[in-house]
């Protein structure tokens, strides 16, 4: 025989409507209470009943925040792609999408975008922005209050998050290092560029990037930070390829892939400095082409955009938890030739 709210409600000495609150992931209850409510639903095996819930929830549907940068960095177009087939596949299920796009240069934009989802009655956040203070402590904010949060392609570290959905990025930054040492296998000078060191993903490749070069003849000599926009990545580049005349290769963790190559090619070095880089956005793809890159390392992002909201679907909807608190995508290298 199912297990019924009303067993549960008796075994944790609430009201049914106090399960039923938490059972759907909405918010109004004690911590405390909640996770009550859930170890005894755990204990007797409670499964929703999901029909009725998709009955309900068409009438209503929930509303699912999706928090990431600007639109206009193409990288992400595929991670929305990714929602996207999630979403076709939950159609009829009752959820509704709200994307918010912040400034990832402004460390309290991601918190804001936080409360307001969670003012608006968001049932849960996926949520992709910098790892600072300020987006922990609202991460854990929205959970204390039933919200259950996943975040995707760049981490939130020590926050209270479901669970994380991306690239081995420490990974992704060993690979970025071996490649470079097969390139070069003496002394040379490399360049890193990244969008913005605040962002988990970012920092992770390149701390890894570098401490895998550690104990070669590789030197790092600068890391410089572009935050996704054409002109500042543009001015850096131009800049440190003047500082720097013998530099031999450049690690583009990523950033504005489209800015770096310009300015490689105004300096008159295309062809000569060897070129790592990550992901297949068209202006890396164009690079690969013209055999300014040599090798990129993909993400799969398309998988962590459809992974992100199966994941936190059923964790709303079901209360099925994530297997595994970290959820990494398959890593993988292409050249030229994987083009054609």
């Amino acid at each position: 025989m199912s297990v019924t709210i009303r067993e549960i409600a008796l075994q944790a000495g609430v009201s049914r409507g106090t399960v039923d609150r938490v059972l759907n992931g909405r918010s109004g209850v004690k911590p405390e209470i909640r996770q009550r409510i859930l170890t005894i639903a755990e204990e007797l095996q409670y499964v929703p009943n999901v029909a009725a819930k998709a009955l309900a929830y068409n009438r209503k549907p929930i509303q699912i925040g999706i928090v990431m940068p600007p639109k206009e960095i193409s990288f992400f177009d595929d991670i929305r792609k990714g929602i996207h087939a999630a979403e076709d596949e939950l159609k009829g299920l009752g959820i509704r999408l709200e994307y918010v796009y912040i400034n990832n240069q402004l460390p309290d934009d991601g918190a804001r975008a936080i409360q307001t989802l969670i003012a608006s009655g968001a049932s849960g956040i996926l949520f992709s922005s910098i790892d600072d203070e300020v987006n922990r402590a609202s991460i854990n904010k929205a959970v204390e209050q039933g919200i259950p949060v996943v975040t995707f392609n760049s981490d939130v570290e020590n926050s209270r998050r479901s669970c994380f959905v991306g690239q081995d990025l420490g990974k992704s930054g060993e690979i970025a290092a071996g490649l470079m040492s097969r390139i070069f296998k003496g002394k040379a000078k490399v360049l890193v560029v990244v969008s913005n060191l605040k962002f988990h993903a970012q920092r992770m490749r390149y701390q890894h990037f570098k401490a895998h070069l550690a104990h070669s003849e590789i030197e790092v000599v600068d890391v410089i930070e572009g935050y996704d926009r054409y002109e500042d990545t543009f001015r850096k580049m131009e800049s440190a390829l003047k500082t720097y005349p013998d530099l031999d290769g450049l690690y583009l963790s990523i950033g504005h892939a489209g800015a770096c190559m310009d300015a490689v090619k105004m300096a008159g070095k295309g062809g000569q400095l060897r070129i790592v880089c990550n992901d297949l956005i068209p202006e890396v793809e164009q690079g690969l082409r013209e055999g300014l890159i040599d090798f990129t390392i993909m993400q799969n992002p398309m998988q962590q955009g459809y992974r992100s909201l199966r994941i936190l679907y059923d964790l709303i909807f079901t209360g099925k938890k994530p297997d595994h608190e970290i959820q990494y995508t398959d890593t993988s290298i292409l050249i030229a030739e994987s083009l054609y």
